[in-house]
């Protein structure tokens, strides 16, 4: 029977468990099938792949047996984490409500475990492969996220695409070019503190619908296969000196045993970014502009290990000379993720630079497409501003809304980076008491001030002809 669109809504809502596997029998099966890999490259005559050397579990402390989510925090994930993703004149749908059309496909099994309704489970090629690529960031992003905090729980974590960040360093047919002749990771996560040093993290996301059987089972080649090409990706960045960089390696199964898994492998490391003072120069309040062109080639330098001398390989490199502008870079993308978020804009542009694709939120967009930071919600005292869309769900009118405290949006809009962080890390706890709140549908709060809610419109009445 189909499910009524209340009843979608508020399986949206209900918090199920996503179990989480990180072992040390998974990075073995992940080494050996890189191993695999290699040999076959050097009977072509081919090189071997560059991959994260020490690929390790996540601490159990950080993930658990299972994390609680529900439907619609893996989605406000989701849109979020595609957010500057690709500029054009369709942005405005393409990249605030791709996450809607999932609003049929998850819920809790009878088990508490998120999986795929029987909507999720259809069976043509192309949307399957459509899933498995987006609800891969969507549930990666939302692991990556949780592991991240629990390692630094006193700070606010932001996330941003790699691409939307190296286009600013980097030469721009560098940075669009396909992922296999220039690894790198899928997404960045800063985890910032007012007046401390901000820690990135690297993070690959994949997925897929591989069903675990006697054959599959064991090795489970399509997530082991992922885990490989996230460790490649995500060595083809370095923060600093090399293989420092912590690295977060995620693969969904979509269709897993007991519901949906995600699968996750870290390499270890710290990364700190220079701390910045407001007002004072260097701080992210101040505009930027691109490098005028970081080298790829042989960028990274790799000490003597293992027997091999030291030397140079192709990658994306922060060098130390680059860290402080590299962490201006991150607080104005993720600024302008944002404002781009809640409908803004033209306060998207004034974050991004020129490489980075400033035009593409400086020009009027076709209709149907845009997106305008013109609605608000109320949720207890707080007023939320950002952007809305309208969607059927059946003979159902729903509303969708996606915005940031005001109050932190005026901020933002105002070119107050450094300000905004502080009202924000200082707003945490209130807005998390929002959770208890009422709300006609599912909502999502997050600590950066966003949020992210369904709710269902007035029936409308026909007009006479």
């Amino acid at each position: 029977m189909a499910r009524t669109a209340r009843q979608i809504l508020n399986a949206l809502s209900r918090s199920t468990s996503v179990h989480v596997h990180s072992t040390t029998e998974l990075a073995a099966h992940v080494e050996s099938a890189a191993a695999a890999i290699d040999k076959k490259r050097r009977e072509k005559g081919q090189e071997a792949v560059r991959r994260k050397p020490d690929l390790r579990p996540v601490a159990r402390a950080e993930h658990g047996p299972c994390i609680e989510l529900t439907p619609w925090q893996v989605l406000h994930a989701l849109a979020r984490g595609y957010m500057l993703a690709s500029q054009g004149m369709g942005r405005g749908l393409a990249e605030h409500w791709l996450s809607l059309k999932f609003c049929e496909a998850l819920y809790g099994n009878r088990a508490g475990a998120m999986d795929l309704t029987d909507t999720g489970r259809t069976s043509e090629r192309w949307y399957k492969g459509m899933q498995a690529r987006e609800l891969a960031v969507g549930f990666g992003l939302a692991v990556a996220e949780h592991i991240v905090q629990q390692r630094y729980p006193d700070h606010i974590v932001s996330v941003v695409d790699t691409s939307t960040v190296l286009r600013a360093g980097w030469p721009l047919s560098v940075s669009q070019r396909n992922k296999t002749s220039r690894p790198r990771p899928d997404y960045l996560i800063e985890a910032w503190k007012p007046g401390e040093p901000s820690k990135v993290t690297c993070v690959a996301c994949r997925g897929n619908h591989q069903k675990p059987s006697k054959r599959t089972g064991r090795t489970r080649s399509t997530t082991i296969q992922q885990l490989v090409k996230g460790a490649e990706l995500t060595e083809g960045m370095q923060i600093g000196q090399w293989n420092t960089t912590p690295c977060l390696m995620l693969s969904t199964e979509l269709m897993g045993q007991g519901g949906i898994a995600v699968n996750a492998l870290q390499s270890p490391g710290e990364a700190l970014l220079p701390l910045r003072i407001p007002h004072a120069p260097g701080n992210a309040d101040e505009e930027i502009k691109d490098k005028s062109g970081i080298p790829y080639p042989n960028a990274i330098r790799i000490p003597a290990r293992d027997g091999r001398r030291a030397r140079t390989v192709d990658g994306f490199q922060v060098g130390e000379d680059d860290l402080a502008w590299f962490g201006q870079l991150l607080a104005r993308t993720a600024a302008a993720g944002l404002t781009a978020f809640s409908g803004g804009g033209k306060n998207t542009a004034r974050y991004l630079t020129a490489r980075q694709g400033r035009e593409h939120y400086d020009v009027p967009t076709f209709a149907a497409t845009s997106s305008v930071d013109d609605a608000d919600i109320e949720v207890g005292d707080t007023k939320f501003v950002g952007t809305d869309h309208v969607f059927r769900m059946g003979s159902a009118r729903i509303e969708a809304f996606s915005g940031t405290d005001s109050r932190l949006y005026e901020l933002i809009k105002k070119g107050r980076v450094e300000e905004y962080r502080q009202a924000a890390y200082e707003l945490r706890a209130k807005r998390n008491s929002h959770e208890g709140g009422k709300w006609n549908g599912p909502i999502s709060f997050h600590d950066d001030g966003t949020v992210m809610a369904l709710s269902i419109l007035p029936i409308r009445r026909r007009r006479p002809l």
